[in-house]
């Protein structure tokens, strides 16, 4: 509990924290709002990888959680990031449109051979040939990257089948080991910290997710609080680290900072 009086800024989850699939959870914008008002400095980091983040800024204005573009950290702002470093890069992405939208001056072209495999929610209503697009562009030689590869994502009507089993077909059926821009990596962690000039020893990372968010945030020493809401109450296979404090919800960080 010590850890948690040195913290200057707060990695938020989205999805499972702050809110679960549709439903904002209880207390969480007054949570958010608490936070800002004791200086704390607030980064929202997701692995929402389903719309780009200029949709994801509106989406959070209507639930309550007002934030800019610069305070949101996604993997698909990520690639774009990564992307842009490599002008060469010609993406195969298997994501919706908005992520493709999002990531237009990447695309690889009709019959241009693709660098990069891009894997960001296939729950779109990815097909077998994208897949096997994917699998050939791969075979051919290009990158597999993937967004995250959380296992399952909580929706209003329960669990559903995540980005992260897509991911892992095309490893097996390709040999290939994804790079990862999500969470767990370390670097999308420590990017929004080094942008503040602050540590990691005084981050505290908030989330429902044991590997993705108690996983990562620990892999770069920073203080980590698991909430019970979302995944954070159902068993979480392969996830086995130990967070510095369990809430119920985001609504309690107040007083558990408190404390």
């Amino acid at each position: 509990m010590g850890r948690l009086t040195a913290v200057q800024t707060v990695l938020l989850d989205l999805d499972g924290t702050l809110y679960v699939g549709s439903q904002v959870v209880a207390g969480a914008p007054e949570a958010v709002r608490w936070l800002r008002g004791q200086g704390l400095t607030v980064r929202f980091c997701t692995n929402t990888d389903s719309i780009a983040p200029a949709a994801l800024a509106d989406r959070l204005a209507r639930l309550g959680f007002p934030a800019s573009e610069d305070e949101l950290v996604t993997p698909v702002a990520v690639a774009a990031r990564v992307f842009a470093s490599a002008p060469e890069a010609r993406v195969l992405a298997v994501a919706a449109d908005g992520v493709r939208q999002e990531l237009a001056g990447f695309l690889a072209g009709p019959g241009e051979p693709a660098t990069h495999v891009l894997v960001a929610d296939p729950s779109f209503g990815a097909t077998y040939a994208d897949l096997d697009a994917a699998f050939r562009a791969l075979r051919a030689g290009a990158e597999l990257v993937a967004t995250q590869v959380n296992r399952v994502a909580v929706r209003d009507d329960g669990e559903h089948l995540d980005t992260g089993g897509w991911v892992r077909l095309l490893e097996y059926a390709t040999g290939q080991s994804a790079r990862l821009l999500g969470k767990p990596s370390p670097a999308f962690f420590t990017a929004p910290l080094e942008a503040l000039g602050r540590e990691a020893a005084t981050a505290l990372v908030v989330g429902d997710d044991l590997a993705a968010d108690v996983g990562g945030g620990q892999a770069v020493g920073a203080a980590t609080v698991l909430v019970r809401t979302g995944k954070g109450d159902r068993p979480q296979p392969g996830a086995d680290a130990e967070p510095d404090a369990i809430i119920d919800s985001v609504a309690d960080l107040p007083r558990l900072l408190q404390d």
